[in-house]
């Protein structure tokens, strides 16, 4: 018997105090090609631009908890997704982006960590290089 596999399904919540607590989605991971081609990594350009990665989210959509202001169920169709907050839909793709790369928000980097600041080795001049190197 063989291991049956499947493509795992996301719940993407935001954190109390967040602009858009109480938003759920549902989402389908990506399978591995599905992966390879939305980051380049297939030999293609990815999903350059807002628009790709928007249209790859809905793709991979299963449901959502949003209404509309008078409290109608917003369905996940091309077009009611085109009337909701730009803002939203594009912090529910990088919530769900995070979770498919493993990013997690409550691993922050130690106290410890550089930041990104300039590594302490001097930098080599560029007359000491060999002629052969500097031109």
């Amino acid at each position: 018997m063989g291991f049956k596999t499947k493509v795992r399904t996301y719940l993407i919540r935001f954190d109390e105090g967040h602009e858009f607590h109480g938003a759920e989605a549902r989402l389908r991971g990506m399978s591995l090609g599905e992966y390879l081609e939305a980051t380049g990594q297939d030999g293609g350009d990815g999903d350059t631009g807002a628009s790709a990665a928007i249209t790859r989210f809905l793709e991979h959509l299963v449901s959502w908890n949003l209404e509309t202001e008078d409290g109608q169920p917003i369905p996940t169709t091309k077009e009611s997704v085109d009337l909701v907050d730009h803002d939203l839909v594009l912090a529910l793709n990088n919530a769900w982006i995070d979770q498919l790369l493993g990013v997690h928000k409550a691993d922050p980097l130690p106290e410890s960590s550089p930041s990104g600041e300039p590594s302490p080795v001097a930098s080599i001049p560029m007359e000491a290089l060999s002629p052969s190197l500097a031109s």
